[in-house]
């Protein structure tokens, strides 16, 4: 006989640590979003089972009952939340997309049993990082609260277990801390955060961040972060760099050799242990080999322990490799090696921050199967035991998040399934999950590898450099020779211009499958898949579009025609507020303001300097009475005839004239012949 699930279901935790109590608590908030009627009295009750692993259930259905064993607290918690899910329909990242679930009068569970399957990875979870469009959205710490414990809610059902909490959060750190560890997560900290920490550099800003000098300081910091963490779950990440993203040499630069650097490194590492060990005897400890540690590790200058798990780290855009930093394309070879010691995990990107070209406020941009072959081989290396997937701001990411997590339960995904599976769910419609897998194929390629795509920063930072270079008279912006190697400006811009604009046309057909497939889908999915696949598209079609447009602006200006100069920036700058309308008819609803703090890629900023430098186009070429311009195209040739005045109104603003030029004067590419 079924077991009919109805509001009049209780949830009973005989069983009771907090995760389990939490787990219960939502599931009796699906219960009220889905069902509607009332039944015979029955319950769902939790009991603990020795025989069980610490992440391990079972669930046994009767007619009366639903008994859900556990050997722990996340094992509780995993199987209240596979019932809602299996059962009341609550997807894991449903909250995330806004969507509410089909309401029904009651549901019929079949009688039987199920339990739960092995995880692919030991350890598993989201590091929130550069979370500024969260802290944007949720301006209040009730509401900050309530994002943070939706996000933990959100990675438990999606089968994780661990958590980097955000990053450098001095105001509410221990708040989120507490509210991830009352959701069963165990904590690990960011790779420039040794121990939990509080960073030198903040506790003490007029010293140098020297551990050679101020030994004391570094370990009373790093004292400080143990005893904060006391009592709960830590993986403890050991370490040292700098304060901030970067080599620890840059504070100091007294250590001068890769030999001296490896061997302080080391030192650190062994002392930090001890440190930990003073309080917790059975510690498990973690060390990034990112960025510059990679370059030392692969160097054979690095002295681990086996014990300490090693994380090896993708570039951000799907490749475990070292990551480009400033002008060195990095690149170094970051995969697992199969003879290498020790445990092995990874760190790996859905979200990105490297102010030139990743994916901080849209989707991965890299072909999907690419990353899923990466992930997979990962696996097949041994590096199963922690993987930490860099969450941003968890709501532009989600499908890349939600695909990730079938790989760390199954050790396998075949992207084509995913991506119906996804769009299925969400968007209510199958065959939508073509339109995911397309995205990554529209993405720009801006150098020779296959990872080589770009992200919605890459449309903002090089046309930053390109402003920032014209302003100041410069012969090339030194800090766009990372894409375009050319030491001169005119060939700079031109190469950006040859990027970019096949994304215009690629990102402009994806946008209007996006279109048509969302006017047949049903409210809530048009909503999904409008808020999510389509605002990322728009952004990357509006920047392509922007790209091409100032570098077409530069070029002309530097060929001397500020005419076109002002037009094309004009044009633009059109492509930017575009953007920015397609980000604000995404915040609606529950998501109102949720681009409100986009200080990172900074689509307003752009337009902010356009405006600028079409003003300084006009201020060049339309003459000290800023007159000629609008003489020359836009007034009667009668009126132009008779100079008695040079005018009789007042000069129209920026906005005004170039929408007046836009009917009279063509755009044309830079080069051509008028």
């Amino acid at each position: 006989m079924d077991f009919i699930w109805t509001l009049s279901t209780a949830v009973k935790a005989e069983y009771c640590p907090k995760p389990v109590v939490n787990a219960a608590l939502a599931l009796e908030r699906d219960m009220s979003e889905v069902l509607s009627d009332r039944g015979e009295d029955n319950r769902i009750v939790t009991v603990k089972d020795d025989a069980l692993g610490e992440e391990e259930w079972r669930v046994r259905v009767s007619l009366r009952e639903i008994e859900v064993s556990c050997g722990g607290p996340l094992g509780g918690a995993y199987a209240l939340y596979f019932l809602s899910e299996k059962y009341l329909g609550v997807l894991p990242l449903a909250w995330w997309y806004g969507e509410k679930p089909l309401r029904r009068e009651k549901v019929s569970v079949p009688e039987g049993t199920c339990a739960s399957t092995p995880f692919a990875t030991r350890w598993r979870g989201w590091f929130i990082n550069d979370e500024v469009l969260l802290d944007g959205w949720s301006s209040t710490p009730a509401q900050r609260a309530r994002v943070w414990r939706r996000a933990f809610e959100a990675l438990v059902r999606l089968g994780g277990n661990l958590v980097i909490a955000g990053t450098d959060r001095q105001y509410d750190g221990e708040m989120i801390d507490r509210a991830a560890s009352e959701m069963g997560l165990a904590l690990t900290q960011h790779h420039s955060e040794m121990l939990g920490a509080p960073m030198f550099g903040r506790r003490f800003p007029h010293l140098e961040a020297s551990y050679s000098k101020y030994p004391d300081k570094f370990e009373a910091l790093w004292r400080e972060g143990i005893r904060k963490n006391a009592g709960r779950k830590v993986i403890w990440t050991v370490g040292f760099r700098g304060q901030g993203d970067h080599a620890f040499w840059d504070d100091d630069p007294s250590v001068k050799t890769d030999r001296d650097r490896g061997a302080f490194v080391s030192a650190v590492i062994a002392r930090q242990m001890a440190l930990v060990r003073e309080e917790q005897k059975d510690a498990v400890f973690c060390v990034y080999l990112y960025g510059e540690i990679m370059s030392l590790y692969r160097g054979g200058w690095l002295d681990i322990p086996d014990e300490v798990i090693r994380i090896y780290s993708d570039n951000g855009f799907g490749k475990m490799l070292s990551r480009r930093q400033g002008l060195n394309a990095g690149r170094t070879d970051a995969m697992p090696g199969d003879g290498e010691a020790g445990r092995k995990g990874i760190y790996f990107h859905a979200g990105f921050y490297d102010l030139q070209a990743a994916n901080h406020i849209t989707m991965l941009q890299v072909p999907l199967g690419m990353a899923v072959r990466e992930l997979e081989t990962v696996l097949e290396k041994g590096a199963g035991t922690l993987w930490i997937i860099n969450s941003g701001s968890i709501r532009p990411h989600l499908f890349v998040l939600d695909v990730i997590a079938s790989l760390w339960r199954s050790g396998k995904a075949d992207t084509a399934a995913e991506a119906e599976r996804h769009a299925a769910g969400y968007f209510g419609d199958a065959s939508a999950g073509k339109l995911l897998l397309e995205y990554g194929e529209a993405s720009v390629p801006y150098g020779p590898h296959e990872d080589d795509r770009a992200g919605d920063q890459f449309y903002h930072f090089p046309v930053r450099e390109m402003c920032h270079a014209l302003c100041r008279g410069d012969k090339y912006a030194e800090r766009l020779l990372w894409v375009a190697p050319e030491k001169d400006l005119r060939a700079q811009a031109a190469r950006m211009a040859e990027i970019a604009r096949p994304g215009i046309k690629s990102f402009g057909v994806l946008e209007k499958k996006c279109l048509e497939k969302a006017e047949r889908l049903d409210a809530p999915g048009r909503a999904a898949l409008s808020d999510s696949l389509l605002t990322a598209v728009k952004l990357h079609r509006t920047g392509c579009e922007g790209v091409y447009a100032f570098a077409q602006a530069c070029m002309h200006f530097l060929d001397g025609d500020d005419l076109q100069a002002f037009l094309w920036t004009d044009k633009a700058l059109c492509a930017q507020r575009e953007a920015l309308s397609a980000m604000e008819k995404a915040e609606h609803g529950m998501f109102a303001h949720f681009y409100r703090n986009d200080c990172f890629t900074n689509v307003a900023l752009t337009a902010q300097l356009l405006e600028g430098m079409r003003s300084f186009f006009r201020i060049r070429g339309d003459g000290p009475t800023q007159y000629l311009w609008e003489r020359t195209y836009l007034i009667p040739a009668a009126e132009t005839r008779i100079t008695l005045q040079s005018h009789i109104t007042r000069q129209l603003d920026d906005e005004a004239l170039a929408r007046g030029l836009k009917d009279e004067v063509a755009l044309a590419p830079a080069g051509t012949k008028k």
